[in-house]
């Protein structure tokens, strides 16, 4: 068996003729093979005893050979893709081994073209893909050493950076690897390696010496003979500059390089260039995400912090300084205070801070504000609202007039970037400004990019932190209104003290039990003391433990919040709280309800038109007034509610002081829900519901939402149950309510140029007979009769409803044929007129 290239040759056995074999079958390779992989034992045994040390080698060499070529290699650059995307930001430090120059000796040429391209094709890491490169090529090319430059910059100002310097074939890739502060940077058309990036044409110098762009300096200070050169440019598939390679003295012969290394080298950089682009992208695409993650990290901790602009502005300047590698950062804060506008003299900095790198964060002086090259560029930027990139101040013109430095600046301002902090309407409330990006670097539009980005988060910090100071402001000035009104509001210490020490009147003396009671013949002492004197007979002040003088200033002070109206006053509410006392007690309701609910309801009762401005909900709503943008609906009866809380509130005037969390829990929302079922609006909305339970003859009323409708109905039966009074104040209650709508209507007509309903008209005022009776049929009627089946004690209510409906009917008729006389004794006269003329 004979072995070429590694490859068995097809050749046919055949024994020498006269021999015993000659008769036997031929013996082929491909049966020599199937005889072997049966019999791997016997193959073992004949290496052993009879294989030669060349036989030996060769079969070794090419079992490393094929696992070389054939083996997957996993790129370390993959490994951290796969980390960072996986959200874990540590990695471990990329190192490289000497070149395996061994692998490639045994390869053909064609071989180890084609090996050294897929080494950087399965690389994405832009300083071991460079490496590679030049590694590389120096086997290619049989070359010394190496250098790489990558391209950087704008179109307009494109510049290269060493990369890798001096990498010859066993050096590793932390000897040769450039770091930022020891890069060396050459502008494109500068020197031989500029002068190939800006031609894209390749430069093979064969002595050094001779060409006048070689710097000879640099091998009198390494010591080193430069004898050739040949630099080369490195494209990307549009055919752009992205690096240039060079390599120096080649091994052999006279160190010049040959036609052939050229065009091995130009070939070889051609798949470069499509690794290097790669991994470039790669390599932006990993900053990118690093950028968002600190981008994300920068609102994360802007938005934890939004109590103290100072040290918002302090995490500002940090963030800024790690994010984008600059020596100084400075926030100026604008006077927002002054004007609105975005007019350049309605511009002021109200506050600036600076941080220089290395040293503490402080609040700059009014001084520098005014008259620093840094405020003054800073204002620049925020009456233009555009971005300020500089980074070459002695060669910038159009600003050179703000950058003039004061005699006390002493620092070395090389480049500058200056954005504009916007809000989110639009208008200018900051500028951030950043100075001298480290390791000698420019500020470029990536740069820009990122700072503007930084600085929408910054905008909404800073917004976000004015508006908690606002808040803190605005909380801070409602606590100084909140006491100077609950000195106003709540009743004053004597008048307190005079009613504590008035005997409370027996409850059959004032008639509190009485469907016919009449406030109208007691004074406004009287009424306070009458309104107490219901908690005490339903005994709520022994079992809540409320003390006398806590409950006599509670209801003063309820009282001292009604307004003087002329209806929806304090004796419309104490009547309110009799009807329900009345309805409680002599009802018979008080069984159905339990200690809290009384209690609630009372209050409620005494509580539900505090604050009454004499106007209804929809009034509220032509005005556009302030408690209809705080209540879309039942305004003001949240508002009553509201002053309710309020009072109770107030030190000295809590009668609930005593209840648990819990009880005290469930009073307010007895109370809450009580007032707001005195809107007209909720009761059609509930009457439904309620008369099905009526229908089907509810009794226990034990079902937490059945009871709400049974309270709610309560509530709107003593609301308006002036209408089940004796006649003789029937009328004059009527009189008052009227008097009040005529006076909303006659301001609805006068100042808000709008024709009132006729309830409210008056010009119709001698229709109140016919309107009281349309307000009993649609309203009261309903209700009192649902009332008086579910509890038959409450029955009286309901006749004294159809009583006065009866009255009120036949003055509508009355004043029906009254209108009619007059029409007809017009009639006649006009008649006799004309009779007469004829």
């Amino acid at each position: 068996m004979d072995t070429k290239g590694g490859k068995l040759q097809r050749k046919m056995y055949r024994p020498p003729s006269g021999t015993s074999e000659s008769s036997e079958q031929v013996l082929s390779e491909e049966m020599v093979a199937r005889y072997l992989a049966r019999k791997p034992n016997f193959l073992k045994r004949w290496f052993k005893d009879n294989a030669s040390n060349d036989l030996l080698n060769d079969c070794i060499r090419i079992k490393d050979q094929n696992e070389y070529l054939t083996k997957p290699r996993t790129s370390l650059t993959h490994e951290m893709f796969n980390s960072i995307i996986q959200g874990h930001r540590t990695s471990r430090p990329i190192s490289s081994s000497k070149s395996s120059v061994t692998n490639y000796t045994n390869l053909n040429e064609n071989e180890l073209f084609f090996e050294l391209i897929r080494d950087i094709a399965n690389e994405l890491n832009v300083d071991v893909v460079c490496h590679k490169i030049l590694t590389n090529v120096s086997i290619l090319t049989n070359s010394d050493r190496g250098s790489l430059f990558l391209a950087r910059g704008p179109k307009d100002s494109r510049y290269l950076v060493s990369k890798l310097f001096d990498v010859t074939a066993g050096s590793t890739l932390e000897q040769s690897l450039h770091k930022e502060d020891q890069q060396i940077i050459i502008p494109f058309g500068k020197g031989i390696a500029g002068h190939v990036a800006s031609t894209k044409e390749y430069i093979n110098i064969p002595d050094a010496y001779e060409d006048p762009r070689f710097n000879k300096e640099v091998d009198i200070k390494t010591g080193y003979r430069t004898h050739s050169i040949c630099c080369m440019p490195i494209l990307n598939r549009d055919n752009i500059v992205i690096g240039v390679a060079q390599i120096i003295n080649k091994k052999t012969g006279t160190h010049e390089f040959t036609s052939k290394d050229i065009n091995v080298f130009r070939n070889y950089l051609t798949f470069c260039g499509l690794g290097l682009s790669n991994a470039q992208i790669f390599e932006l695409s990993i900053q990118e995400y690093k950028k968002n993650q600190l981008l994300l990290n920068l609102a994360r901790n802007l938005f934890r912090e939004q109590v103290d602009l100072e040290r918002l502005v302090n995490k500002i300047t940090i963030e800024s300084q790690g994010l984008m590698q600059c020596a100084r950062c400075c926030v100026y804060i604008l006077d927002r205070s002054i004007s609105s506008t975005d007019k350049p003299e309605d511009i002021h900095f109200s506050k600036g801070f600076d941080m220089v790198y290395g040293e503490e964060f402080k609040v700059t002086t009014n001084d520098f504000l005014e008259h620093s090259r840094y405020a003054k560029i800073a204002y620049h930027v925020a009456t233009t609202m555009e971005t300020v990139i500089i980074n070459e101040i002695s060669n910038n013109l159009s600003l050179a007039h703000l950058l003039i430095a004061n005699g006390n600046d002493t620092f070395e301002l090389k480049n500058l970037l200056c954005v504009p902090i916007m809000d989110g309407d639009g208008h200018v409330i900051g500028v951030t400004q950043i100075m001298n990006k480290l390791h000698e670097r420019v500020f470029t539009e990536d740069d820009v990019a990122i700072i503007e980005a930084f600085a929408v988060f910054c905008g909404l910090g800073i917004h976000n932190t004015r508006q908690y100071e606002n808040v803190v402001r605005l909380t801070a000035k409602q606590n100084v209104a909140f006491e100077v009104l609950s000195y106003h509001v709540i009743a004053s210490e004597e008048d307190a003290q005079r009613i504590i020490h008035i005997s409370l009147p027996e409850a059959n003396q004032l008639r509190l039990y009485s469907w016919e009671f009449n406030d109208m013949i007691l004074t406004d002492d009287e009424t306070v003391l009458a309104s107490i004197r219901m908690f005490v007979e339903l005994d709520l002040t022994k079992k809540f433990r409320i003390p006398h003088e806590i409950i006599c200033r509670w209801m003063l002070s309820v009282k001292k919040n009604y307004r003087p109206v002329i209806y929806h006053n304090w004796r419309h509410a104490f009547n309110v709280a009799q009807t329900m006392f009345s309805m409680l007690t002599t009802g018979g309701v008080n069984a159905r309800m339990t200690d809290l609910e009384r209690m609630g309801l009372l209050i409620a009762c005494l509580s539900h038109d505090l604050d009454h401005r004499g106007t209804n909900n929809a009034f509220q709503a032509k005005v556009d007034a302030p408690l209809a943008k705080l209540y879309s609906t039942s305004t003001l009866e949240h508002h009553h509610f509201d002053q309710c809380i309020m009072i109770l509130q107030t030190e000295g005037n809590n009668i609930l002081q005593t209840l648990s969390a819990s009880d005290y829990k469930l009073t307010v929302h007895y109370i809450e829900s009580a007032i707001l079922s005195t809107d007209l609006a909720l009761y059609f909305r509930k009457r439904g519901d309620f008369q099905k339970l009526v229908e089907n003859h509810e009794e226990h009323w034990t079902d937490p939402a059945k009871k709400d409708l049974l309270r709610g109905m309560m509530m709107t039966a003593c609301d308006v149950a002036a209408i089940c009074k004796p006649w003789e104040m029937q009328q004059v209650i009527a009189k008052l309510v009227a008097s009040e709508f005529f006076q909303q209507g006659d301001i609805e007509r006068t100042q808000l140029h709008v024709e009132p309903i006729p309830m409210m008209d008056r010009a119709k005022k001698d229709e109140l007979p016919k309107m009281q009776v349309g307000f009993i049929d649609s309203i009261c009627l309903p209700v009192y009769k649902m009332l008086a089946e579910a509890e038959e004690g409450l029955t009286p209510l309901y006749e004294g409803c159809k009583q006065n409906r009866e009255n009120w009917e036949k003055l509508q008729q009355e004043h029906d044929k009254l209108k009619l006389l007059w029409s007809d004794s017009i009639t006649q006269i006009s008649t006799d007129i004309s009779s007469k003329k004829n």
